[in-house]
């Protein structure tokens, strides 16, 4: 049977091309550039005569090609001349892996997704810090774990499946080749480094894994409720002790490398928590070639969290050591806004501001939710309320807004609008008594102080005072503003 052939426009991609997706053309190019098995032997020969820190790893093209095995010089000098520029430089002196070149061949050396290795449940110098029962590791599938050997650990028995029972922590990436010539409890302690400069590259915004950036972003669970071994039906997570309340994820823009921690991570080496640890004669920093050291190193990063706020987000942390504690405030950024000391005969003051000030402002008295919106009704709709889209006053309410505002659904139009609906309150940050203030201190005290007395950003007040000015031009928002500032209710 005679087929025509497709015209060439309709001739399909390569895999490669098609697989690729969003990557960019340079990430396809790079695969394709290793899809042959010549090219690979040329970069693993290379990699056999590189020596660190020597002054040079070059070797001559017939050397290249005696190791390599190919009779051909003409086909080898084909596929090494692809290498060149990519994977390979050539010199005056010969061929030597560039850096991606051996970053390509240290992958493969680690062992990732072909070596199979693995450690049975072995004790090590460590106790659980919910129960105070030994702690075992294990490895498993590129997973190192610390496992309690009585309690259910943080994930609990209804995890199993994807976690061994009693999980504390697990270190997700663990190559193979680290379990090399190490006893368990020296394993332990390169997975408790590599964990915490994984931490520290991520919450400095760098990936561990291709030096890209990492984007943060934070969650809150409104509700969080995950009894021992189940998930959370609102988050989707297990954690015990309620740190899943408020987690923070990176994820690399460029690899797609990822990771969760409780909030509390982003001030684990915090200044003022490496000097609280220091002074009560612990030093986060150093001597971690000790297994018992790396063990009570794990328990001074386990701190407590509590979300105090969601508008403006902030999360109380409290470090405790020897019956004192340290507390730090984070905001929404996960940035410390404030932290201070409760800590019995010491001359230390309690409350320390970030830059060192003990200056502080009381906190603003704010006019109370209902009052403002009452306030707001009056001057919006004197004579009733009307439908902002058409005049009518054909409306009935329809519950309320996450603010308080009354929802209302107009029977004319069939359009839906609350209390804020065209007024410089609707769709913003500031909460409507915080809003009152600011437009009623404005005049008078000065934005920082304002800021201070609400706990919000300079930013923020800022752009909302420019908002309040600029809509003197609106009459709506004027009236609306001149009422409920001036409010006697209020």
């Amino acid at each position: 049977m005679y087929h025509m052939s497709e015209p060439e426009s309709q001739v399909p991609e390569s895999p490669l091309d098609s697989a690729a997706g969003a990557a960019e053309p340079h990430v396809t190019e790079a695969f394709k550039l290793l899809s042959d098995e010549i090219r690979l032997a040329i970069l693993l020969a290379l990699w056999e005569v590189y020596a660190p820190r020597a002054e040079n790893n070059a070797i001559s093209f017939s050397q290249l090609l005696g190791r390599v095995g190919v009779r051909d010089s003409g086909n080898f000098s084909y596929h090494l001349d692809k290498l060149v520029g990519h994977y390979v430089e050539e010199t005056d002196d010969g061929y030597r892996l560039r850096n991606s070149g051996l970053k390509i061949v240290r992958a493969v050396i680690a062992g990732s997704g072909l070596e199979t290795r693995r450690l049975s449940p072995t004790e090590i110098p460590r106790s659980c810090y919910h129960c105070g029962a030994p702690v075992e590791l294990s490895y498993e599938d590129e997973r190192l774990y610390q496992i309690c050997t009585e309690c259910e650990g943080n994930l609990g028995p209804e995890s199993a499946e994807q976690t061994p029972e009693g999980t504390l922590i697990v270190y997700d990436d663990f190559n193979p080749a680290g379990l090399s010539h190490r006893t368990p409890e020296e394993v332990f302690v390169a997975g408790t480094i590599e964990y915490l400069q994984t931490v520290k590259l991520l919450i400095r915004g760098v990936c561990p894994e291709c030096s890209g950036p990492v984007e943060e972003s934070l969650r809150i669970c409104d509700s969080h409720d995950a009894p021992a071994g189940e998930l959370c039906p609102n988050c989707g997570t297990s954690m015990r002790g309620g740190w899943n309340e408020a987690r923070v994820s990176y994820v690399c823009s460029v690899c797609k490398h990822s990771a969760s921690y409780p909030a509390w991570v982003a001030v684990f080496d915090h200044p003022a928590v490496v000097a609280f640890y220091h002074e009560h004669g612990f030093d986060m920093t150093y001597d971690l070639d000790d297994p018992e050291v790396c063990g009570r190193l794990f328990d001074r990063l386990k701190k407590e969290q509590a979300v105090t706020s969601r508008d403006p987000v902030r999360i109380r942390v409290t470090a405790t050591c020897d019956g004192a504690e340290l507390y730090l405030t984070l905001d929404g950024d996960l940035t410390v806004v404030d932290f201070g000391r409760d800590d019995p005969g010491s001359d230390s003051s309690p409350d320390v501001s970030p830059t060192g000030s003990q200056e502080r402002d009381e906190p603003a008295s704010l006019p109370d939710t209902g009052d403002c919106l009452q306030a707001l009704r009056r001057s919006r709709w004197p004579d009733g309320t009307r439908c902002p889209n058409c005049e009518s006053r054909d409306t009935i309410k329809k519950g309320t807004t996450s603010k308080g505002a009354q929802r209302y659904k107009c029977h004319t139009c069939d359009g839906k609008f609350n209390d804020l609906t065209g007024t410089l309150f609707a769709d913003h940050q500031l909460s409507i008594p915080e809003m009152v203030y600011i437009i009623r201190e404005m005049n008078t005290t000065e934005i920082t102080r304002i800021a201070r007395q609400l706990d919000r950003s300079y930013r923020a007040v800022l752009k909302f005072v420019h908002e309040v000015r600029d809509s003197s031009t609106a009459r709506s928002d004027s009236a609306a503003v001149t009422a409920v500032s001036r409010s006697s209710s209020i």
